[in-house]
């Protein structure tokens, strides 16, 4: 294991122990506290995203997500934690096979869409708006900026993905057009954060939106090719769900045979930050590969 990883685990690892402690501590004293703990946990999460270790990730990723939540049931208004908690149960989530356990990846998205919303609604014409009909909901998002893209990316990745289990409920897909709204938000703010993340959900979106709810197979396409732009095509997760959704939608298996061999066939170290979510691009692109025959 790289030496900075390893540091980065046992860190992780000490942290419960700390916490324990916070509990003995006075409010303020407690919140000083995590507050300290905040770059140790960033910094662990900087090294698992640049590891390969999918298997270490799944199984120490639940006893962290503990250690978040107990954390920001010590200090609930820490925007960090709040952040970091919607990207990491919407990496876990993704990691999973969803349709072995599709309540418990619907569970988990629904618990990152939760600490993301608990972000933007520090907005208060957003948080009044967000039930409203949607005008008046898509005219608060004007109201987020710059600081509030990661907490607005995390949400919409965890709804979107929500969203996709779930094609089969009416229920659900009534709220595709306000995650678009929030995707397009996020992209006029930064759609290059996390390479071109916001685009790729875009483009997912309008794969797997129904064409009777405004689909549009041209804007998908669009919004995938801004994305793997954005990256030089070394973001291999946008390549993987432009297969999925896009190439799936039109119907085209040759273009989904193509794209799946092209991730399968990348290191997973073409872009070395993000090594870990390269890696589960490879590995879900193989097993996708092998659903072409029932899929087309």
């Amino acid at each position: 294991m790289n030496i900075t990883i390893e540091k980065s685990v046992r860190r992780a690892l000490a942290l419960p122990i700390i916490v324990g402690l916070l509990g003995s501590l006075g409010c303020s004293t407690s919140k000083i506290a995590v507050g300290a703990m905040v770059p140790i946990l960033e910094n662990s999460k900087t090294a698992a995203l640049a590891s390969n270790d999918i298997r270490t990730f799944n199984e120490a990723t639940p006893s962290n997500l503990f250690l978040l939540e107990g954390l920001i049931a010590t200090d609930p208004k820490n925007r960090r934690l709040r952040e970091s908690a919607a990207m990491l149960y919407f990496s876990y989530a993704f990691t999973l096979d969803a349709r072995e356990d599709e309540s418990y990846a619907s569970l988990l998205y629904q618990k990152g869409l939760g600490h993301g919303k608990n972000v933007l609604f520090r907005n208060k014409r957003v948080a009044e708006a967000w039930d409203k009909p949607f005008e008046e909901f898509s005219a608060s998002m004007s109201q987020l900026g710059d600081k509030d893209l990661p907490a607005l990316v995390w949400t919409v990745a965890n709804w979107s993905q929500f969203i996709s289990l779930h094609l089969d409920s009416t229920e659900v897909l009534v709220d595709i057009p306000r995650v678009q709204v929030l995707l397009e938000r996020a992209c006029d703010i930064d759609g290059e954060y996390f390479e071109g993340l916001p685009y790729m959900i875009l483009g997912s979106l309008h794969a797997f939106r129904p064409p009777l709810m405004g689909g549009d197979p041209e804007a998908s396409r669009e919004n995938f090719d801004r994305a793997i732009a954005m990256s030089d095509g070394k973001f291999l997760l946008a390549h993987y769900f432009f297969a999925k959704f896009y190439c799936y939608r039109i119907q085209d298996a040759d273009m989904f045979e193509k794209t799946l061999l092209h991730v399968i066939g990348q290191p997973d170290t073409v872009l070395p930050d993000y090594r870990l979510l390269n890696a589960i691009a490879i590995d879900k692109s193989a097993v996708l590969l092998k659903e072409k025959d029932e899929l087309f």
